[in-house]
């Protein structure tokens, strides 16, 4: 799986042709991961480990971090935290993140789809100034917490339609299949933002809880 190619280590985006690879790298550590967890950060935070494992074990060129404190430009203050960075070159800025958010869960008060907070305590960080500032792209990983990975799909597609304008899409845009890689379980959304003029989200839904 390793990458061969020059790739531009102090480049000021992240590269396009490691997302696929990245995603590649997630959707294939998740078949192998098991957790009782049932909360996102402890679910995380176990991923991570053998996440990790498998990047290296593939030598993959990038490093991944987990639980990243994001400063504000004087570091007086906390602007975001990011679930999961992918860091290639030597620019700390110059990241791909993983936003995590749990969906279609089943606690004590009742079922709740959690697609809007997926939007909006998720997809919104970044395009408000919380992550990827002056980047073109990033992802959510979202844990379908009843393994109805179509449905939790079908939600949020829905909540995005309902926010089209505060995600700035176009009112045709919506959550689309991915052109980075061919997976029912892997979509993406295009906005019109930053400083390219676009920003695509790539979104991968995996089921979690479930056996």
């Amino acid at each position: 799986m390793a990458t061969n190619g020059d790739l531009d280590r102090w480049a000021t985006s992240f590269p396009a042709s490691l997302v696929p690879q990245i995603i590649k790298l997630v959707l294939d550590s998740w078949k192998k991961f098991k957790t009782s967890q049932t909360h996102e950060v402890s679910i995380t935070q176990e991923f991570f480990v053998l996440l990790n494992s498998n990047q290296e074990s593939s030598r993959l060129p990038f490093l991944i971090d987990l639980e990243v404190i994001l400063p504000n430009a004087d570091g007086t203050r906390q602007k975001g935290r990011l679930d999961i960075r992918f860091i290639h070159g030597y620019r700390r800025k110059v990241y791909f993140s993983l936003e995590c958010k749990r969906l279609r869960v089943s606690p004590p008060s009742g079922f709740k789809s959690l697609a809007n907070e997926y939007v909006t305590e998720g997809m919104f960080r970044y395009f408000n100034g919380q992550y990827a500032a002056g980047l073109d792209k990033g992802g959510m990983l979202a844990y379908v917490m009843d393994g109805k990975i179509d449905v939790a799909i079908d939600d949020v597609s829905r909540a995005i339609e309902k926010r089209c304008l505060d995600l700035n899409m176009g009112a045709e845009e919506t959550l689309r299949r991915s052109s980075c890689l061919s997976s029912t379980e892997v979509r993406e959304t295009r906005h019109n933002y930053g400083l390219s003029g676009e920003f695509v989200v790539y979104h991968v839904f995996v089921k979690c809880g479930v056996n």
